[in-house]
Formats: C-alpha cells, sequence, structure tokens
C-alpha cells in the first residue's frame, strides 16, 4: 500500500505502423493530405483516434511507434495553439527520439509573434514526419493569428 510499481519502459519512438489522424476534414481539399490517408489504409496503419492530441501523443509515447498529424486546409483551417499546444508536445516528442513538423521542419525552430498563432503540426517517428512534410507540406498551413 502506499508505493509505485514499475510496470513499463520507454526507450524511443521509432517506425511503426500506427497513425493519429486529426482534422481529417482537411483532407477534402487539402490533397496532400488525401494522399497520405490513403497511404496509411493502404498499408493497413493501425488507427488510433480519440479526437485529442494529448492521449494520441501519449499512445505514441506508450507503445514507442507511430505518428499524429493535424494538418490545415482552406476550410478547416489550423486549431492548434503554437504556444500552449504545438510547442510542449514537440519538445516532449524531439526528447523522446522522435521528430515535430509544421510541414518545414521542427515546430521548436517556430517563430512565436502572438500568444493566439495557431498551426498545423506532425509528429512522430523520423520517417513518418518526413513522409508529412512530403505529402503535405505547407501549402496551406500558414501561421494564423487569431
Amino acid at each position: 500500500h502506499g508505493s509505485w510499481i514499475h510496470t513499463a519502459a520507454f526507450s524511443t519512438v521509432s517506425e511503426g505502423k500506427l497513425f493519429a489522424p486529426g482534422n481529417m476534414r482537411a483532407a477534402q481539399d487539402n490533397p496532400g493530405y488525401a494522399k497520405l490517408l490513403e497511404h496509411y489504409y493502404a498499408e493497413k496503419y493501425q488507427l488510433r483516434y480519440t479526437g485529442g492530441m494529448v492521449p494520441d501523443v501519449n499512445q505514441i509515447l506508450v507503445k514507442g511507434k507511430g505518428v499524429f498529424c493535424n494538418p490545415a486546409s482552406p476550410s478547416a483551417q489550423a486549431k492548434l495553439r503554437v504556444l500552449y499546444e504545438v510547442l510542449p508536445i514537440g519538445y516532449v516528442i524531439e526528447k523522446a527520439g522522435g521528430r515535430s513538423s509544421n510541414g518545414n521542419g521542427s515546430v521548436l525552430e517556430m517563430v512565436i509573434s502572438s500568444t493566439e498563432d495557431r498551426s498545423q503540426v506532425c509528429y512522430g517517428s523520423p520517417n513518418e514526419v518526413a513522409r508529412f512534410e512530403e505529402m503535405v507540406g505547407t501549402k496551406f498551413a500558414e501561421k494564423a493569428s487569431v
């Protein structure tokens, strides 16, 4: 009673077929995201979807594999706030051996101009984040201030 039991060990975020999509409406008018989702389905990735970034990213850390992406599009703009959501989780993921990206590089390199800046984001294993950058990129990802 009153003691902790160590039940699991974590090493690093590595490659694996687990995907957690966010802002799926963006696939309607972001062709890169639509193709990325098609890739996940065709390659039989395991779907992890809770509708929340934190539980989905936590699953990547617990499993040690996978990718979470929340892109933007003209009709479904970025919702995650850079200062409070995008950067802190990016820091944790990168310290765990994964990568983060706004479609053009690490979110940790983003310049913040307002507490309400918002951005698309991808977190996960290095190869999956590189795939996001290649397929989705930044065409619809201009940083928005509200």
